[in-house]
């Protein structure tokens, strides 16, 4: 955080702007031009290039600790995958390092902005979108780490930064006042890259259906949460998909079912901005998956056996989310267990089937970070916790395994079918399994194994000889951090 806190950049987005790096603040802010390269570069800490922050290492923490995938190949991530990492471990500590800078550039933002003359509603929305990306970072940092440091201005001397961590409850008090302010703001609609208000009204949604199982639980969080996300699907913009291959995929960024994606160039650079899971999920030496004959994934990121068999063979969700055969060097077409590394390969979801050409990472760019089906199952989850299973908690898990009977978007089989005629436990059950299958590979499954208090006995059960315990709902704060900065306390077990 003190490396993070300190750095000031911005670059080329969603906006034509020409990059502009480590740039004196007594140079800068001036102008409207100005404010809106200063939001750039908030939005760029998202992910500035394919191994950081949304790119990569919160993946990597969160797909490899759960019961989703593995990582053949990756050393350093085998660790993360058996639960053999500890404080030092470099994806914990980059990625704390990572959204502290993104935090950083926000409240740089909504520091520096308020005094530049410009349009006022055109600075009111600036300043909405810089609180929606620090809620939705603290967002993150308060999963992952539980208590932590929360810093509202930003810090140009180090001693400012050595600062101990707040509660529970001041953290997720700071992100509600955070996404409540942007949801005041934002607009309805806004171009591709940039929250609009269903972004901030749903990452709040969420925020409540996770404190309402934690220690700063209040008595309406989940009422909150249904609310918000119903909120969100009667807004006008976002629709469910009638394809579910066409609600994530490569070929299909920023559809109408997409709330929040992180935005990336389809451009390789050398400090290029891409999501590198196309390339990584592919199976290696299977060969015609993609344009360029010849040319193959990596096998860096394979699916668990065990998360691949939850999905039935009749829901369309397995194959728009799995690779389970293809062709080899050879020629010969061989199932995912005579792959060079037998797991399935969960490619799909990255991969932009329409591309004309592979260009190594660049045939997968953008990561969806929010879509409204992760709503509507939200909404289904927090009616049951309310009150067991109401006719509209039904409607909402319902209306999401209907579209995986429609394959295609057209034909329909008889599976999954409708829920109906259990109670509340098993209703939780239930919604909890569609997540996993509906969201698979989207960065959700560790979250919600961790949330609803099932993520050690579901390790356990996975993975019997992995030293599984309590201590890992939460990661442990970077032990950089922990020598740097005095005031911080380790998370219990670690």
């Amino acid at each position: 955080m003190l490396i993070s806190a300190l750095s000031l950049s911005s670059c080329k987005k969603f906006l034509e702007e020409d990059p502009k790096s480590f740039l004196a603040p007594t140079n800068y802010y001036k102008t409207p031009q100005d404010a809106l390269s200063a939001l750039v570069g908030a939005y760029d800490a998202l992910g500035n290039n394919s191994s950081t922050y949304t790119a990569r290492p919160i993946a990597y923490l969160t797909w490899f600790c759960s019961d989703e995938a593995l990582p053949p190949i990756l050393a350093p991530q085998k660790q993360l995958d058996n639960f053999t990492y500890g404080a030092d471990h470099a994806d914990i500590g980059n990625l704390w390092n990572q959204i502290y800078d993104a935090i950083g550039r926000a409240n740089t933002v909504l520091e520096k902005v308020p005094p530049i003359a410009m349009d006022n509603a055109q600075k009111e929305q600036i300043l909405a979108e810089a609180r929606f990306l620090r809620g939705y970072h603290y967002f993150n940092l308060v999963r992952l780490w539980g208590k932590v440091p929360v810093v509202t201005k930003p810090i140009t001397v180090i001693d400012d930064a050595l600062i101990a961590q707040s509660s529970l409850a001041e953290v997720y008090t700071q992100i509600i006042s955070d996404l409540e302010s942007a949801a005041a703001v934002l607009p309805n609609t806004i171009e591709n890259g940039r929250a609009a208000k269903g972004a901030a009204l749903g990452i709040l949604s969420k925020v409540y259906l996770t404190r309402a199982s934690s220690e700063a639980a209040q008595t309406d969080d989940y009422k909150k949460c249904a609310d918000l996300a119903k909120q969100v699907i009667d807004l006008g913009p976002y629709r469910l998909m009638t394809d579910y291959q066409k609600a994530i995929g490569g070929e299909d960024e920023f559809n109408p079912e997409s709330i929040f994606e992180w935005q990336a160039d389809r451009v390789l650079l050398a400090v290029g901005e891409q999501s590198v899971f196309g390339q990584f999920t592919l199976p290696r030496d299977i060969v015609g998956l993609v344009p360029e004959a010849g040319q193959t994934g990596e096998s860096n990121i394979a699916s668990e056996v065990g998360f691949f068999n939850k999905y039935n063979n009749l829901d369309y969700r397995k194959e728009s989310t799995f690779i389970t055969q293809g062709t080899n060097r050879q020629g010969n077409v061989v199932t995912w267990q005579q792959f060079t590394y037998p797991f399935p390969a969960p490619a799909w979801k990255f991969v932009n089937k329409n591309a004309t050409t592979r260009n190594a990472y660049a045939f997968s760019a953008n990561i969806v970070i929010l879509r409204l089906a992760d709503l509507y199952l939200a909404r289904a989850e927090a009616l049951n916790e309310i009150g067991g299973p109401t006719t509209d908690a039904y409607t909402m898990i319902n209306a999401i395994r209907a579209r995986a009977r429609a394959r295609n978007g057209a034909s329909s089989s008889a599976f999954p079918a409708d829920l109906s005629g259990v109670n509340k436990d098993q209703f939780r059950d239930a919604v909890i399994e569609e997540r996993a299958i509906e969201l698979g590979f989207e960065g959700q499954r560790w979250f919600d194994l961790v949330r609803t208090k099932r993520f050690v006995s579901v390790m356990k059960a996975a993975h019997p000889e992995y030293p599984v315990e309590a201590k890992h709902n939460l990661f442990p704060i970077p032990a950089n951090e922990i020598r740097l900065n005095t005031k911080l306390i380790q998370n219990p077990g670690w």
